[in-house]
């Protein structure tokens, strides 16, 4: 949970691990113990435009873009920064994201 604003759905694989449904299921668990759990906050997975593979995992597990923009302060000044997420999010949910 990040600042008690949302879930942030997170993960990482090694490489040989990757292709094979892991992410995918992991995250299926996470989204449905985090709406067990604290179901008034979002589940929200960040992650940059070049990453398709997380994008295809979020839209799996039925997270819609919410944003698109730059990633501030990465010192790539051309990395666009995609927010996923369950539901419409607040200014003050979104702005949390951006941190």
């Amino acid at each position: 949970m990040r600042q008690d604003a949302f879930w942030n759905l997170g993960y990482r694989f090694a490489p040989e691990a990757q292709g094979r449904g892991f992410a995918t299921e992991l995250a299926r668990a996470a989204v449905e113990a985090a709406r067990e759990r604290r179901p008034e906050l979002p589940v929200v997975a960040y992650l940059l435009e070049n990453n398709p593979a997380s994008a295809a995992v979020a839209r799996k597990v039925v997270l819609a873009l919410r944003h698109r923009g730059p990633d501030a302060g990465n010192p790539d000044p051309s990395a666009v920064r995609l927010v996923f997420a369950d539901r419409a999010l607040s200014e003050a949910e979104l702005a949390a994201t951006m941190r």
